[in-house]
């Protein structure tokens, strides 16, 4: 009888090139963004980390959404992992980042504003995606990652997304409210977040951070 206790972790992925390049986007597609050199070393460092997470546990199955640097992150990750783990990967496409449209490097500071003053969960990108349409595909993920630990059949999992969405889904997990949702501070490369399952609830065992705007001259208020 196996009893291993299962546990969810959801991280969000080491620094890209766009995070230190802001130009890299008119030559890289945003799904072909890879890790920095310094993004590397941060997923090198936190997976000789993350090994204590598991403990005693054998089997990690990880679940990525789909990019490239969130793929050469879990790659990292994985190449450090002890032979007496045995790891899974997949790709899942509901927990993708959201689809910024015709977003470029000359329009992008307009429309971050207007995005922040209508809502991050509220606005739409031209020619791209709503904030409600991302919410539901990650209820659409949460309901079927709550029905895996229902029958049992999840194993020790890792979910690796990108900033926005790893909030996105704790909110999906948790049902938080979209006020709290937008007091949240964004979270760091390689932040990880601990998951327990207990009576058809998901318990966050990890506190967030909470985004001081006193700190941001440019702050934008819905």
């Amino acid at each position: 009888m196996n009893t291993e206790i299962k546990k969810l972790f959801v991280m969000r992925h080491a620094e890209s090139l766009e995070d230190i390049d802001k130009n890299a986007y008119e030559r890289i597609a945003d799904e072909d963004m890879p890790l920095s050199e310094h993004g590397r070393e941060q997923a090198m460092a936190f997976g000789s980390k993350f090994v204590y997470e598991l403990g005693a546990s054998k089997h990690l199955h990880l679940i990525l959404s789909p990019s490239k640097r969130v793929l050469e992150t879990a790659e990292i990750i994985i190449s450090g992992m002890p032979v007496h783990i045995q790891w899974s990967l997949s790709t899942e496409h509901l927990i993708a980042k959201q689809n910024w449209g015709s977003v470029t490097i000359r329009n992008r500071e307009e429309v971050e504003k207007e995005r922040y003053r209508t809502g991050v969960l509220r606005y739409k990108f031209p020619d791209g995606e709503s904030g409600a349409e991302m919410l539901f595909r990650f209820d659409l993920f949460a309901k079927k990652l709550k029905q895996g630990m229902i029958d049992k059949t999840a194993s020790n999992i890792l979910i690796i997304t990108h900033g926005f969405g790893l909030r996105v889904l704790l909110k999906s997990l948790l049902g938080w409210t979209e006020e709290y949702f937008e007091s949240l501070a964004h979270p760091h490369h390689c932040d990880l977040k601990r998951l327990a399952y207990d009576g058809g609830m998901f318990l966050l065992l990890d506190e967030m951070s909470i985004y001081d705007s006193s700190k941001n001259p440019n702050f934008i208020r819905r």
